[in-house]
């Protein structure tokens, strides 16, 4: 794995505004994966379970519901970046897209960048921008934004 962005006070964001925070190494998306998170949120789908129909679909494969990307943000973000002696809040997503579906086999990888900051009255607001793109290929599968408060 890469060396951790590390952040240790909010003036750390602003040097790196603009920027490419990191991209992760890849995440092999699997099938037990793709059922373990379908289980949580009971998302029962035949192409998410039938392997045998899925591979005659249009899949080509299981797939991975739309918002499998989107619940790996977080573990993948602090995979690759340390922020210490810092109070934070996830705000929400303005954006979240998806382009093309992810199915068992891929390899993923994500792109972080931060795109603004938003000074508040007590810290800061960053808006992050991401691009999960499977490892080959040029097209994003997902992509969007989030913001988190930071004091």
């Amino acid at each position: 794995m890469a060396t951790k962005v590390l952040i240790n006070c909010l003036d750390d964001f602003s040097l790196l505004t603009g920027q490419e925070l990191f991209t992760s190494e890849p995440i092999l998306v699997t099938k037990e994966k793709i059922q373990q998170f379908c289980a949580s949120v009971n998302q029962m789908d035949w192409f998410h379970w039938d392997e045998e129909a899925s591979k005659e679909s249009s899949f080509g494969n299981i797939v991975a519901p739309g918002m499998y990307t989107m619940s790996l943000l977080h573990s993948v973000y602090f995979d690759n970046v340390e922020i210490n002696n810092i109070t934070a809040l996830f705000l929400g997503s303005d954006r979240f897209r998806i382009l093309k579906p992810v199915t068992a086999g891929s390899k993923l990888t994500l792109k972080f960048i931060i795109e603004r900051i938003e000074k508040r009255e007590l810290g800061i607001a960053i808006h992050y921008d991401f691009t999960w793109t499977i490892v080959g290929e040029n097209q994003p599968v997902t992509l969007g934004n989030f913001i988190v408060r930071y004091w």
